[in-house]
């Protein structure tokens, strides 16, 4: 399972072009896509990097899989 967006809860950082949870993706498995975060579930490793990261809390791994 890859890292869950809880779109009611993301703000996009306050519309800044690019999102912090897309610069802290070391995987590059994040993405801004028609104005939303889409995680691309093959490429996400669960390090929560983007969880840890996220202002608003809008993004979760189950902690059984985070990997760190």
């Amino acid at each position: 399972m890859a890292a869950q967006v809880d779109m009611n809860k993301c703000t996009m950082c306050g519309g800044t072009k690019e999102p912090i949870c897309v610069e802290a993706c070391p995987d590059e498995a994040i993405r801004v896509q028609d104005s939303r975060i889409v995680v691309t579930e093959f490429l996400c490793e669960d390090c929560n990097e983007c969880g840890f990261r996220c202002p608003d809390h809008a993004i979760s791994i189950p902690l059984e899989l985070v990997t760190f």
